[in-house]
C-alpha cells in the first residue's frame, strides 16, 4: 500500500517533539496508532527497526500511524526524565493524533520502554472510538 507521509514536529510539554505521520494514500485510515520507541538511553528511536516495521504493517493494514521521539531525542526537545516526562511526551502526541483524526478508533504501540509508554496513556492494545 502507497503511503504519504508527513514530518512533524509537536508542541510537547518540555518543547517540540520531532514526529513523523505516515498515511495510507489510497484508502481513507481505518484506526489511528501511535507508536512509541525502546529506551532512549540505550539507542531506541523512531528509526528503530522494530518501530518502523511495526509501523509499516499498521499503515499496510489502513491504519494512519505517528511515530515520534521522546525529549532529547535528535530533534526533539527537553533531556531524559527517566520515564516519567517521557509519558507525557506520549501523551502530547496522543493528544494531537486524536484531534487529528477525531472519531476513528486509536491504538496505543510500543516496543520495550516504548510498551511503558503506550499503556501508561491508556487501555494498552484497546482500539475505542
Amino acid at each position: 500500500m502507497a503511503r504519504k507521509i508527513e514530518k512533524l514536529m509537536i508542541d510537547g510539554p518540555a518543547g517540540r517533539l520531532e514526529a513523523l505521520l505516515e498515511e495510507p494514500e489510497d484508502v481513507e485510515p481505518i484506526a489511528a496508532a501511535l507508536v512509541c520507541h525502546p529506551h532512549p538511553q540505550h539507542g531506541g528511536t523512531m528509526h528503530t527497526k522494530v518501530v518502523h516495521r511495526t509501523a509499516r504493517g499498521l499503515r499496510t493494514a489502513g491504519a494512519v500511524v505517528l511515530r515520534f521521539h521522546y525529549r532529547g531525542v535528535h530533534l526533539s526537545e527537553g533531556v531524559y526524565d527517566h520515564g516519567k516526562g517521557e509519558i507525557e511526551d506520549g501523551r502530547a502526541c496522543l493528544e494531537w493524533l486524536r484531534a487529528r483524526y477525531p472519531g476513528i478508533p486509536f491504538l496505543l504501540v510500543g516496543f520495550s520502554f516504548g510498551s511503558r509508554i503506550a499503556s501508561a496513556n491508556g487501555d494498552f492494545g484497546v482500539l475505542r472510538p
